[in-house]
């Protein structure tokens, strides 16, 4: 079973248009750059929580049942030093399945975290960790140990964000910036795909 989304998450969004160009529930106070450069996989929300920052101007990649605390970060560009309203070239933050982001933690441009990953409050990861299970703490984050915990099971229906599953690739190839999903882009833009 998914979750339910809050009445004030929708009301805001289709109402008043808060963050309505997010494909995903998304808190009022949270804000959202480029929601046309996220590609989320099923039963996350970056953002649901308030005071969230999620800026994917050079794409972010969020895998399946990924939570997100309050007051997030989630930052995929460096401002080019010379010229402050360009962004320096780079790969795009990737967060692998079921990874925890406690609140106030802050992930930076770059970055991709393995399956699985706990960051902790107040951490700022600054470098990848490609280790499952890992367990980050600290500014700069470091890896402090590893985890068991089971990860709940999200049926195979569930959706991304407002969008069935079934419906997910199509959409990913009308709706989103192909160039700002790195490795994951040929998944939904082959002609294999285009043609299933």
């Amino acid at each position: 079973m998914t979750r339910a989304v809050p009445w004030k998450a929708r009301f805001a969004q289709q109402v008043f248009g808060i963050n309505g160009g997010a494909y995903w529930p998304m808190h009022p106070a949270s804000q959202l750059d480029y929601p046309n450069r996220v590609l989320l996989g099923r039963d996350s929300w970056p953002g649901i929580e308030p005071f969230c920052y999620v800026s994917a101007n050079l794409g972010i990649v969020i895998g399946d049942g990924v939570s997100v605390g309050r007051g997030v970060g989630l930052i995929s560009g460096n401002h080019d030093p010379v010229r402050l309203t360009e962004y320096l070239a780079g790969p795009p933050l990737v967060i692998g399945d079921h990874c925890v982001i406690e609140e106030g933690s802050m992930i930076l441009p770059g970055v991709e975290l393995a399956d699985f990953c706990i960051v902790t409050r107040g951490s700022v990861v600054t470098r990848s960790c490609l280790e499952p299970r890992s367990i980050l703490s600290g500014n700069p984050a470091k890896v402090i140990g590893a985890h068991d915990h089971p990860a709940p099971a999200i049926p195979a229906d569930a959706r991304h964000g407002y969008v069935a599953a079934d419906e997910f690739a199509d959409f990913v190839r009308r709706n989103l910036r192909h160039q700002f999903l790195g490795r994951f882009a040929p998944a939904f833009t082959s002609p294999r795909a285009q043609a299933s």
